[in-house]
């Protein structure tokens, strides 16, 4: 049996499926996939092979090809059902699945702004833009394309930014609720929908932002308790993260609007 991740650092999307295969124990080879402007392995033609859209993780179990995080998520539990991480009970997974869909509703595609905006978009304005040009021209997502060139270009003044900020005000406060009935979002047990939704925390308490939450005291009690997991060192922690020094300084720039944003949402 071999499982190969197709996956890099800070992608959200990767480090919660490196969660789940670290929490059920399973051994994995990885083909880190360079997301910079002067590499791009994400569009290289042998990868689109694997991945049309062009973006990570992706999954190979045997030669066979697993795309999308929350499929490839619901695919380790049909595929290795020991360390379980989805409850038994149906109406508690449909619990659970209602969470982890709040991502493709539009939880990472406004996760990617609040990072673009705040800080990711010095990437672009350092490269040289005949580069940044082709980059976005063989980009396969038309909407992250149309997103990330409004973000690149305005900044905290992106027009998209507002309402991101609002989506992620929203979810955590619904975490924090929800939180109040027990240890974990559903079943008392620590599952996919606590996995799909921590590391969203995470990413932007990365960008600076964590004073923003500074009273949902049991959403900060539940995430400490998640990065505390070994298995959370290992698969996300540990990776570390090659902007870390860039979030930090352009995050702290980026604060008082974001802020305001916030209290405005």
């Amino acid at each position: 049996m071999t499982l190969e991740l197709y996956h890099f650092d800070r992608s959200t999307a990767a480090q919660k499926v490196r969660l789940a295969l670290a929490e059920k124990g399973l051994e994995w080879d990885g083909r880190y996939i360079e997301t910079g402007f002067d590499k791009r392995d994400q569009h290289d033609p042998e990868y689109l092979k694997l991945n049309p859209r062009g973006v990570v993780p992706t999954l190979v179990h045997d030669g066979k090809v697993i795309r999308e995080s929350n499929v490839i998520l619901e695919y380790l539990e049909d595929a290795f059902p020991d360390h379980p991480l989805r409850p038994e009970d149906p109406f508690e997974r449909a619990e659970m699945r209602l969470w982890t869909r709040k991502i493709d509703d539009g939880v990472h595609i406004d996760s990617r702004t609040v990072g673009q905006c705040i800080a990711m978009r010095f990437r672009s304005l350092e490269a040289d833009p005949a580069i940044v040009e082709k980059h976005y021209r063989e980009m396969p997502e038309i909407v992250r394309r149309k997103n990330d060139l409004i973000n690149n270009e305005l900044g905290v003044d992106s027009p998209l930014l507002p309402d991101a900020v609002g989506t992620f005000k929203t979810l955590f406060n619904e975490i924090d609720t929800t939180l109040a009935d027990g240890d974990w979002l559903v079943a008392n047990m620590f599952s996919l929908a606590d996995i799909s939704m921590v590391v969203y925390v995470n990413r932007l308490a990365s960008f600076q932002m964590a004073p923003l939450w500074d009273d949902l005291d049991r959403l900060k009690d539940w995430n400490a308790r998640i990065m505390a997991r070994p298995t959370y060192v290992t698969a996300v922690t540990d990776w570390g993260d090659t902007t870390s020094q860039k979030r930090i300084e352009l995050g702290n720039q980026a604060f008082p609007k974001v802020k305001a944003m916030w209290d405005a949402a």
